[in-house]
């Protein structure tokens, strides 16, 4: 058959056309389409097809793709009447339209599908708040008049795979919830948001974790939701140093009703393993939990405590068990837990504590920790506490050496702790109750008892009181301390918020420089050179600041049978019976020895001893009757053949641990004794004998001088030795440290002679530069007097 001509050539016309417009028509076409997208209102009228009354949907573009249909692209879904509010942003979905409906000139979404597609969505009422991020989305959505199924849905939130089926009945019917009125700071930060800002922190080295389930509601009624199934699983997650393995949490969420069977996760040391239920309507939740994790890191992520010592250490896990209600439309969530907790070993600040464990039981704002008990490395503790609304309770007893847990606290009472020393266990017993956590509130009584026990290395043997907490004040009252013989009695009240400390009729035999170092040690130095040679009675009374020594007034009352030693100048006197009364007024102490015997005869001291460190003065008065000069001169002068007493006075102000800077005044004199056995006056027996032949050296006994002390020397003026038919008179220097001389001494005989001889007297004036022991007197005038002793010199001349 011929084809004419013309009918080809229309033939080959169309049919390259049509391939014209195939591959090149219609690829330009659908590129077109792509990058300006369909007209005609067809955008539009999409966006107003999948809108709802309480949400409008609007789109950047609607185009066809050759592979997934038409696309719309740049999507929003916004409150409607609040335009500012972008409710969910997807940057592309897949739609398929009825056909059917479409012809109709009507335009209904059969299906939605997104492929690897992003999203966001707000957690908070705020247009610029933060945004949960949605990514890798792949779902398919199916629209079956009044019911939206999802076949598929997965996607991940904030690093979390997400993968859900369910149904939605009534999509459209769907309500937005009403907006939160607070505004501004005093608005609580929303739940959502609070978890987007803790996912930030939160990392799964081991690959997302994956939360899946199935789902079906009516948007018209959200209370009607139902998960089925549901499931939580993650091979590790790690916030905030705590490192978690194989979370694992199976539920569902039925009948209004959130049921968690299982939770279960571990760590190094041991696992976790929980359930649970929650229901909404009524409020109600319970919760079981039973654990022996590492709470070390848990601790830390709490504290936010970077500092190795101070942290908390469990050497092995501890076990805790707990079973809680809530009753959220109660105050307070109506909390209840019942629990508890046993840890083998925890050390904290350095000190370990074993076998640490108590029950514990929260209910309407109370707790009570019941059965505390634990161990240290000396002694146990146990007790009950109980803390509720204005009303704090413990009960405790404990046979733990408070300085073992010395660590455990700062400042005064650290420093209070490293003072004592404690080789016996104590017991104390303590029952206290405050309506605050002020130790100004706290009331309470209790009991101590003590054993071997030192505070700044004065050690008692045994001690017991009784106490009486309140007003910032501990009472110990019928107190009874025992040392070897000693034993002391009475009251003592450590008031803190007097900052004093108050003792209340104290009768002691202990040694008082012993009881003051656990009151206050710089008046136990001032003591300090008092020693007793067997337990005093000692009766105490007042009080001693703790901050200013102005506000000290203490009266302490010592009767000593058996003397004590005091030391002065280097030396130890020793003293028989003694009676003494020391006043602690302000910063002074006055110690007044009314009477004390001494080396054969009587000593009165009356001293004042300043506890101002600034200001450390001595003064003290002190008098001598008819002592045993003889005694005393061996004691400092190492020189026993003085005979006869000596009695005198001296009033004298130092600065304590400088004596040898002593100033001060006094009179001696010396009775009945062999003045001239003195090493110092010795030599003058013989320049005596020289001048008055017969007069016998032993026959002065009786000696006078009035004198000062100041730049370590004792200065005299008014020397007057009297013995039978002579007088010496003399005035110089004795420096009291070294022994050495600075004098001058003067012979007067009695009677005729001394009127014979006064023409002449001052040839019978000698000088020392020599020492006490060994004076080297010469004459001041000439060297030698041989009238006078010595041997008359012959005459050569002849008749």
């Amino acid at each position: 058959m011929k084809v004419h001509p013309i009918v080809y050539f229309l033939f080959k016309f169309v049919v390259r056309l049509v391939l014209l417009l195939i591959f090149i028509g219609l690829p330009a076409a659908t590129y077109y389409q792509s990058i300006r997208g369909i007209g005609f209102g067809a955008k539009e009228a999409l966006s107003k097809a999948l809108s709802s009354p309480t949400l409008e949907v609007s789109m950047e573009q609607l185009s066809i793709n050759p592979f997934m249909g038409l696309v719309a692209k740049g999507v929003q879904v916004r409150e409607r009447g609040n335009a500012s509010r972008v409710l969910t942003s997807i940057n592309q979905v897949a739609v398929s339209l009825n056909l059917g409906e479409l012809m109709l000139q009507r335009v209904i979404v059969n299906s939605l599908s997104l492929r690897m597609a992003d999203a966001s969505i707000p957690v908070s009422e705020s247009p610029d708040g933060p945004r949960a991020s949605i990514k890798d989305i792949n779902a398919e959505i199916v629209l079956l008049g009044d019911s939206l199924r999802v076949s598929t849905f997965e996607a991940a939130v904030e690093g979390i795979r997400v993968r859900f089926t369910g149904e939605v009945q009534n999509p459209f019917a769907f309500q937005l919830p009403e907006p939160d009125k607070k505004q501004g700071s005093t608005a609580k930060k929303p739940l959502f948001e609070k978890i987007l800002s803790h996912l930030s922190e939160i990392s799964f080295s081991k690959g997302e974790p994956l939360i899946q389930g199935s789902f079906k509601i009516d948007a018209a009624h959200p209370e009607s939701l139902e998960i089925p199934d549901l499931s939580v699983t993650c091979a590790q997650i790690a916030w905030r140093g705590i490192s978690l393995s194989d979370l694992q949490i199976q539920g569902e969420y039925t009948d209004a009703r959130l049921r968690v069977p299982v939770i279960k996760t571990s760590d190094s040391t041991g696992n976790l393993q929980a359930s649970g239920e929650w229901e909404p309507s009524s409020g109600k939740a319970r919760l079981s939990m039973r654990a022996n994790l590492n709470p070390g890191p848990i601790l830390r992520s709490l504290t936010d405590s970077n500092q190795d010592k101070n942290e908390v250490h469990f050497r092995s896990a501890p076990q805790f068990e707990a079973e809680a209600t809530a009753d959220f439309t109660q105050a307070h969530a109506g909390l209840r837990v019942i629990g508890d907790f046993l840890a083998p070993s925890v050390a904290y600040k350095g000190v370990e504590l074993r076998e640490v464990g108590c029950g514990f039981a929260w209910a309407d704002q109370r707790l009570h920790v019941r059965d505390i008990s634990f161990q240290a490395k000396r002694g146990v503790f146990s007790g009950n506490l109980w803390i509720a609304p204005h009303d704090y309770r413990l009960q405790a007893h404990t046979t733990i050496p408070p300085t073992d847990l010395s660590p455990l606290v700062d400042g005064p009472t650290r420093e209070f702790l490293d003072k004592m020393e404690i080789a016996d266990l104590p017991e104390i017993t303590l029952s206290l109750r405050a309506p605050k956590m002020d130790f100004a509130a706290i009331k309470g009584t209790g009991h101590l008892k003590l054993g071997r026990t030192a505070m700044r290395g004065a050690w008692i043997d045994s001690g017991s009181a009784n106490l009486e907490i309140g007003d910032s004040c501990v009472n110990y009252k019928d107190i009874v301390i025992i040392t070897g013989p000693g034993k002391g009695t009475g009251a003592f009240a450590y008031d803190v918020g007097r900052q004093e400390v108050r003792l209340e009729n104290i009768r002691s035999t202990l040694i008082p420089y012993e009881v003051l170092m656990w009151i206050d040690p710089k008046i136990a130095k001032t003591i300090s050179p008092y020693r007793f040679r067997s337990n005093p009675n000692v009766a105490v009374q007042g009080k001693v600041h703790m901050r200013l020594a102005t506000k000290n007034n203490l009266s302490i009352q010592v009767e000593s049978p058996a003397g004590m030693d005091y030391d002065l100048l280097g030396k130890t006197l020793s003293f028989g019976k003694t009676s003494a009364k020391v006043l602690v007024i302000g910063n002074k102490v006055e110690a007044r020895v009314t009477r004390a015997p001494i080396m054969g005869g009587e000593v009165t001291l009356n001293a004042d001893v300043s506890i101002d460190p600034k200001a450390p003065f001595l003064t003290a008065d002190v008098k001598l009757e008819r002592v045993n000069f003889s005694k005393l001169t061996k004691l400092y002068f190492d020189y026993d053949d003085s005979k006869g007493v000596v009695s005198g006075k001296y009033n004298f102000k130092t600065k304590m641990g400088q004596e040898e800077q002593m100033t001060g005044k006094g009179s001696i004199r010396i009775e009945d004794g062999n003045v001239f056995a003195i090493p110092t006056l010795g030599p003058f027996s013989s320049i005596i004998g020289a001048i008055l032949p017969g007069v016998a050296y032993n026959t002065a006994r009786l000696a006078t001088a009035d004198f000062s002390v100041a730049n370590k020397k004792v200065t005299t003026k008014n020397i007057e030795i009297v013995g039978s038919g002579f007088s010496m008179f003399g005035d110089g220097d004795i420096y009291f440290l070294t022994g050495q001389l600075d004098m001058d001494m003067r012979l007067n005989a009695q009677g005729v002679p001394g009127i014979l001889f006064f023409p002449v007297s001052k040839l019978l004036e000698y000088h020392s530069n020599g020492t006490f022991s060994d004076p080297g007197w010469l004459p001041k005038i000439i060297p030698s007097i041989p009238a006078f002793g010595g041997t008359k010199k012959s005459d050569d001349r002849t008749p």
